[in-house]
């Protein structure tokens, strides 16, 4: 895409209307084959950082609140136009009825992409996007090469070809989403001004007409008085006004002296009759295809498994699949996402790439599997959330934060730090107690120590658990995924329930539960079963325990 269509698509212009003639975003249309070469092309043109920190702007952001102020005030002026019976045209109706669509868009790209995760997104810092997420220039070009025609297919064939040239990290791969959304609103955007715009011009070509025929039977306002106004303030000559004043003259006014002047003035200008009609209805046309496929697409993206594309995408997941233990693809996704926050979280901070993390905890897995097979230190967990953090951020050069570091010491010596922690707090509470009624006798101390200690105790309890729960956030215990292929028969397990039993209806009762329990939970390999005993009893037998049994 060349600069100047790229100027475009940003609105850059000092033209006060350059907004509203801005065009669509729209390339040339292009096959699987050659979007995967333009895909290639722009990943070997670009220039990033390595990330946005220190970045304050937010320029897509920005643009956003205003495309909501804009599309608001674009429904209001369509709405009106309809309430007073006139055509909106094809992509005026297509916003109408769709504009809920694009209001929850809005919201949703608001809440995935919160400024300071925008911050953190490589920029580019060269080309007409400089200053833009590189992401974002994926999106745009996408979208300006398939007539804002979005899919998973197309979507994943050209991120796939992006990165083989250059890999995307986790949080980009995340952002595909919003910026595609941020695209398709933007391409919104742009066919609301047109289709605001086309109401202007057939207003003004209404205007221009009725001048005409007063002209043409008025003494007051002779028709060469009229004409030479027009010539010397007249609207744009846009296709769609010339198109409509001409077929007003030729339709309604009769036999319009005027009407052949006019046309030999204006086709000087290279817009005549048939000309302005057939560009006309080409602009129209247009400005509904690319109006209808962006809020289709936008109905689309919401659809999509983002959550497959990303883990199909990205080189880190990858990386992590070849698990030694076999485990990991085995994983819920919530673990898996878990894992790759850790490599993302230590390639930030180390300004490594985010595989080559994933390497490191690869490699270190292997080794133990090497020397002791079947160990859980080979499964590559142990060295991202387990005992085997520290060996990884030694690997990868990583030194944890002050705040980290107490964590885990607290996490290795919890009884010293609860302890430690609320007799501290408790003699700190003290300590305030007998500085606010300091002038007491020594021996007057005890008293104010025996009353006091209670309170100040749970003081420091209540303020320990306040501090140990913003410093320690819980923590999810790693789970494997057993609801798509059910228990395996490596872990084959039983759901013994404890009860136990003082007569018959409390047999029944629990059977009944245990079956519940059992018809909820077919798995082959999963059983259930009831551990039970006779209730306390002075006798070691009682009447009714052989029915209990039976």
């Amino acid at each position: 895409m060349s600069s100047s269509l790229f100027s475009r698509l940003l609105g850059r212009s000092t033209n006060p209307r350059e907004e509203i003639l801005v065009g669509p975003i729209r390339g040339e249309l292009l096959g699987a084959e050659r979007l995967g070469d333009r895909a290639r092309a722009i990943a070997s043109g670009q220039r990033v950082s390595p990330t946005g920190r220190g970045r304050r702007r937010t320029p897509l952001l920005d643009r956003l609140n205003s495309t909501r102020r804009i599309l608001d005030r674009a429904q209001g002026r369509l709405t009106e136009t309809v309430a007073q019976g006139r055509d909106i045209g094809p992509a005026g109706e297509w916003l109408l009825d769709n504009f809920h669509v694009v209001e929850e868009h809005i919201l949703e790209v608001r809440a995935s992409l919160p400024p300071g995760y925008y911050r953190e997104l490589p920029e580019l810092t060269s080309g007409p996007l400089a200053g833009y997420p590189r992401a974002y220039e994926l999106a745009i070009t996408l979208i300006s090469h398939t007539e804002a025609r979005i899919d998973l297919d197309n979507v994943t064939r050209f991120v796939g070809e992006f990165q083989r040239i250059a890999s995307l990290s986790m949080g980009e791969l995340w952002a595909v989403p919003a910026m595609l959304r941020l695209g398709l609103i933007e391409s919104v955007r742009r066919m609301a001004l047109r289709a605001v715009e086309r109401l202007d011009e057939v207003g003004f070509a209404e205007a221009w007409a009725a001048r005409f025929r007063s002209g043409s039977v008025s003494d007051q306002d002779p028709l060469g008085r009229v004409l030479a106004e027009f010539v010397e303030g007249h609207p744009p000559l846009t296709p769609t006004f010339v198109s409509r004043l001409l077929q007003l003259l030729q339709t309604e006014s009769g036999d319009f002296p005027g009407l052949e002047r006019l046309e030999q003035w204006l086709a000087q200008d290279g817009l005549t009759a048939d000309n302005a009609t057939a560009q006309s209805i080409q602009r129209l046309a247009l400005t509904q295809l690319m109006m209808t496929n962006s809020i289709t697409s936008l109905r689309a993206v919401a659809r999509l498994d983002w959550r497959t594309f990303v883990e199909g995408q990205s080189r880190t997941e990858a990386v992590l699949r070849t698990d030694p233990s076999g485990f990991y693809p085995r994983m819920t996704f919530a673990t898996r996402d878990w894992y790759r926050h850790v490599v993302e979280r230590l390639a930030k901070r180390t300004r490594s790439a985010e595989d080559a993390v994933a390497r490191a905890a690869l490699d270190l897995a292997h080794a133990e599997h090497r020397a002791h097979p079947g160990s859980r230190r080979a499964h590559l967990g142990y060295y991202l959330v387990d005992d085997g953090v520290a060996a990884l951020e030694a690997a990868v050069g990583y030194r944890p934060w002050p705040l980290e570091t107490i964590g885990r010491w607290i996490r290795r010596h919890p009884n010293v730090a609860f302890v430690g922690g609320l007799l501290t707090g408790t003699a700190l509470a003290l300590a305030v107690l007998l500085w606010l009624v300091e002038g007491l006798a020594p021996t007057e101390w005890f008293a104010v120590i025996a009353v006091g200690f209670l309170p100040a105790n749970d003081m420091a309890v209540n303020a320990l658990n306040q501090l140990i729960t913003a410093i320690l956030p819980p923590r999810m215990l790693p789970k494997l995924d057993l609801h798509r292929d059910g228990v395996p028969a490596e872990f084959r397990t039983a759901v013994v329930i404890p009860t136990l039993f003082e007569n018959v209806d409390a047999v029944r009762e629990a059977l009944e539960t245990l079956e519940v329990r059992f018809l909820a939970n077919r798995e082959a390999h999963l059983h259930f079963a009831i551990l039970s005993d006779f209730t306390d009893s002075a006798t070691e037998v009682r009447d009714g325990d052989d029915l209990i049994v039976e």
